[in-house]
């Protein structure tokens, strides 16, 4: 069976509260005898997160439609990992017709903030080199080429507007040079379980949701 794939609108989810981290996955085996411990890294790490989230009005039922098109945990959640500290607003939010109309469900255009590969890389590099970026990369910065995200983890300034970044997760997907890199990342993820985010609400028609999603790898 095809998963669903459901693409939030751009600047739909007004994020309270964020915690994108990797999970290496590590399976622990216990103490030693010798009183070391000993970790098997056996499965593919990959991004987790449970953000917090605030809808009111017509969101909250444009946020009850989107999670009945991904139908529980059989959907995919094509999603921006919106992340204040690290992409200090590198990605706009909605970008109207030229004569500053909306589409009727009051969103605009995603308007994507990029930077562009100098160099290829091999899946499994630990460095890419990118040029032409919207702003300056910093370490820490959640980025991502081809819906794979990874986050920056040292900075180096090779020439003017050019940049060698040291990155983690490993690429897991081929880059060639000239291919877009977001500076904001954006994965694909599914929900953990099939009621997240059911909406509920009171008199004022606002409510915080929390969510929790997990990276999807078999794509």
């Amino acid at each position: 069976m095809q998963r669903p794939i459901v693409t939030l609108p751009a600047g739909f989810l007004k994020f309270l509260q964020v915690d994108w981290d990797i999970d290496w996955r590590g399976q622990g085996l216990g103490e030693t005898t010798g009183g070391g411990s000993t970790v098997v890294f056996n499965r593919f790490p990959r991004w987790v997160g449970a953000p917090s989230v605030f809808l009111e009005g017509a969101a909250l039922a444009q946020w009850r439609a989107i999670r009945a098109a991904a139908q529980g945990r059989v959907g995919i959640y094509r999603l921006p990992m919106v992340d204040p500290i690290g992409s200090y607003g590198v990605s706009g939010s909605d970008l109207p017709f030229s004569d500053g109309a909306s589409f009727a469900s009051g969103h605009g255009f995603a308007s994507e903030a990029l930077g562009f590969a100098a160099l290829a890389a091999d899946p499994g590099a630990e460095q890419i080199r990118v040029k032409d970026a919207a702003v300056a990369p910093r370490a820490g910065q959640i980025m991502s080429h081809g819906l794979w995200p990874f986050v920056v983890t040292w900075v180096q300034e090779v020439s003017a507007g050019v940049f060698d970044l040291g990155i983690q997760m490993p690429l897991r997907g081929a880059v060639a040079a000239g291919d877009p890199v977001r500076l904001e990342g954006m994965g694909l993820f599914e929900a953990i379980e099939d009621g997240m985010g059911r909406v509920s609400y009171d008199a004022s028609r606002a409510s915080q949701i929390k969510l929790n999603f997990r990276e999807v790898l078999n794509r």
